[in-house]
């Protein structure tokens, strides 16, 4: 509204409340006060876009609350009868919460809320890191996998007990229905059970469709046609949300259960000459860990390019921990969860029942997958492959596959789709060609990281953004770039100064890459962030250097990199090692600034040093002048000095700044003076990360934007087909990862 006029509008708001004292449910009618923005999220290269993740799921605004009783209940959803059993189950998932809090601690925890009722919010970074590179993330997050197998426990359970009732009561019961089509019937209540408190997310709906869908063709009959079961699901799943086609957890399922349903079918193809002798208890195990060891390993093969694409990943561990956590989740923590759960809920209590055994489980799940992670690179990152090769693999794939096609033709499609996962594998670094320059400011929000490849091949980072609670830019952002194009080395690092937004993310980046030399302003701080950062530079054998004017940072063939702040007297050589600061602006004005100078092309980045800096920096270095400069301080008003904007003769300045930031950065003077300067500006708020290429043979330079990358909405105009041709080259360009 604007004034006391309020305008109601309707639609859907994403509310994050942090530091609340208590809990709703659906249903229930709230309020609160907050400034509602569009949604919006760091855009990189390849990167996770959070916009249009929210935008998929019809989310028009996000909005955020600090503190207690910022958020008010009007009316419960216990009144209305439409959200009542909405609100009966959401107190189930409230009960078992804080019963398995006060019963399970550890990894247990979290592992057992993320199996029975999807709550995520209690893992942290390491536990999760140690699943992905096992092959086994999908076991702590409910999944199709969990459902299925509750679904396949449930069935056999009730059509075992049918065909145990009395031969009275089996022939009263047959002449109505057959125990197998009373079972697929009954399971459908567990299974949905199950989904709804697991909070019935998107991923898990879909899942159930799939389940249900096949269910009813065993009622109707055509149990064996699996296939066309999961033909039908995937086309309600569509019809109802088109977008669901690029949502992951879609890929992921409908290709897992694709890649099942052919090994089931030529299975039981291949097993036909059999089925009629009698086996031995020997012979069916052996049987269905053969069977059992296929399906992990297709499971695996076919969801390799989508993990590589998604996760910058190869699980290859999966095929073996695979083989051994999933039936142990799957038939027993799964199992005993949920038992323990709906005891609860029965018999009441303030702590879980079974507590002991569940704890002792679930740690020896926890223990297993953490001896795996310790293999000797379990942990294989890669670049995300191009599209139209991940196409080329499945269709080379299924060419392997298929029975009818002649044998030589079928062995080299598999030969060359073997050659295709190798290349993935490998993923070498290219564009080192001895010419290229690339610097890339990337997209961190609030913060600032930037990466510079040199012609000969050399790489420096300086800074990684923040790293909070839940969001680490090192391993959102800044890692996922880096693997991208082929870069697991670091030759240099530099923390410009400590503070969070700069450094918060770099202990994540020690912790996976090897770095040749660290480089700071000296100084520390006495804070969580900064201990963690000091023990991943101890994790890695470095000793840190500090960086003082004058001295060069790095040399090679056609590239230096040398510091122009801070100044030597500033050092912490010239006092006691490594002292503490806190001053805000102390430690902006001491922050490590560099120039990079290769060839006819020139970069002055500038971290967060304010006016004061700035004025020493141009009285006492003849050489300041640069065609490139990151804008200091984000943009910052204390930043402003318009003598220096004009003695810099930038032709081009990028501001790393985050949108919808607290401080107001950056601000309207200093974007005014950069342009009476005629220097050309680009935002990371605005553009997403920025790329300036350059060629050491030429002047010239090219700007790349991760939102010029993106094609734009048209409109029906004369340029309609040269707009639509340009988004069909920027799609093109996307596969194609130019």
């Amino acid at each position: 509204g604007t004034g006391s006029r309020a305008t109601p509008v309707a639609g859907k708001a994403r509310l994050t409340w942090r530091n609340p004292n208590r809990d709703f449910s659906q249903g229930d009618v709230i309020s609160f006060t907050a400034r509602l923005r569009t949604p919006s999220g760091t855009l990189n290269p390849g990167g996770f876009d959070y916009a249009a993740y929210l935008k998929r799921r019809d989310i028009q605004a996000v909005a955020s609350v600090s503190g207690p009783d910022q958020v008010k209940l009007r009316s419960s959803g216990r009144t209305r009868l439409r959200w009542l059993v909405w609100h009966v189950i959401d107190s189930w998932r409230e009960r078992i919460r804080q019963a398995a809090t006060n019963t399970l601690d550890g990894d247990a925890l979290g592992i057992y809320l993320g199996i029975i009722i999807g709550e995520q919010g209690f893992f942290d970074s390491e536990l999760r890191d140690r699943f992905m590179s096992t092959g086994t993330v999908h076991i702590i997050s409910i999944s199709g996998s969990h459902l299925g197998l509750i679904a396949f426990l449930s069935f056999f359970f009730f059509r075992t007990t049918c065909r145990h009732l009395p031969v009275a009561w089996l022939l009263s019961l047959s002449r109505r229905i057959t125990p197998t089509r009373l079972a697929a019937l009954l399971t459908i209540l567990p299974v949905t059970f199950y989904t709804l408190l697991a909070g019935s997310e998107i991923a898990t709906i879909r899942a159930l469709v799939m389940i249900v869908v096949f269910l009813l063709a065993v009622w109707l009959g055509h149990g064996n046609n699996l296939l066309h079961a999961l033909a039908v699901a995937a086309l309600l799943i569509v019809s109802h949300d088109p977008q669901a086609l690029f949502d992951i957890s879609f890929q992921l399922s409908f290709v897992s259960v694709l890649a099942i349903a052919l090994v089931l079918r030529w299975r039981c193809d291949s097993d036909a000459p059999y089925l009629e002798a009698p086996d031995s208890i020997g012979s069916r195990a052996s049987r269905w860990l053969r069977d059992y060891a296929w399906i992990t390993a297709a499971v695996t093969l076919a969801t390799f390019p989508l993990v590589a694409y998604y996760f910058n990943q190869i699980a290859w561990l999966g095929l073996l921990a695979n083989l051994i956590v999933v039936p142990l989740a799957g038939l027993v923590l799964v199992p005993l969860g949920l038992t323990s759960a709906v005891a609860l809920l029965v018999l009441g209590g303030d702590t879980l029942p079974f507590g002991q055994l569940n704890q002792f489980l679930l740690d020896l799940a926890s223990g297993i997958v953490g001896r795996f992670a310790k293999v000797p690179g379990a942990e294989w990152h890669v670049a995300s492959p191009l599209i139209p090769v991940m196409l080329s693999f499945y269709a080379l794939l299924l060419l392997g596959c298929w029975p009818r096609m002649r044998r030589t033709l079928r062995w080299g499609a598999l030969l060359c789709a073997a050659c295709i996962v190798a290349w993935w594998i490998w993923s070498p670094r290219t564009g080192t060609d001895g010419e290229m320059l690339r610097v890339t400011f990337l997209d961190v929000g609030q913060g600032d990281a930037c990466v510079i490849e040199l012609p000969e091949g050399e790489v420096v980072l300086i800074d990684a953004g923040a790293a909070y609670e839940v969001l680490d830019m090192g391993r959102a952002v800044v890692g996922p770039y880096l693997w991208d194009h082929g870069i697991r080395h670091l030759d240099l690092v530099i923390g410009t100064h400590p503070q969070l937004d700069h450094v918060g993310g770099l202990p994540w980046v020690f912790r996976h890459f090897t770095v040749g030399e660290y480089v700071s302003n000296g100084f520390t701080r006495k804070q969580v962030f900064y201990d963690r950062l000091r023990n991943s530079i101890q994790a890695q054998g470095l000793v840190e250097g500090q960086a003082v004017a004058d001295q060069v940072l790095l040399s090679s063939k056609s590239c230096q990199l040398i510091a122009l702040n801070p100044p030597p007297s500033a050092s912490p050589s010239q006092g006691s090692a490594h002292p503490t600061m806190t001053g805000g602006s102390l430690l902006n004005n001491l922050s490590v600034v560099t120039r990079l100078d290769c060839g006819p092309h020139s970069f002055l980045l500038t971290a967060d040093i304010e006016s004061e800096a700035m004025t020493r920096l141009r009285a006492s270095s003849s050489s300041l002048s640069a065609r490139v400069i990151k804008v200091p301080h984000h943009g910052s008003r204390s930043s402003l000095n318009t003598g220096w904007i004009r003695h810099i003769g930038a032709e081009a300045a990028v501001i790393s700044v985050g949108r919808h930031n607290p401080y107001g950065h950056p601000a309207k003077p200093v974007l005014q003076a950069y342009a009476e300067a005629g220097t050309r500006l680009w935002r990371t708020d605005q553009e997403g990360a920025v790329s300036v290429i350059a060629k050491l043979s030429s002047s010239a330079m090219s700007v790349k934007t991760a939102r010029g990358a993106l094609p734009h909405p048209l409109e029906i105009e004369s340029s309609t087909w040269r707009s639509e041709g340009e988004n069909l080259s920027l799609i093109w360009g996307q596969w194609m990862g130019s």
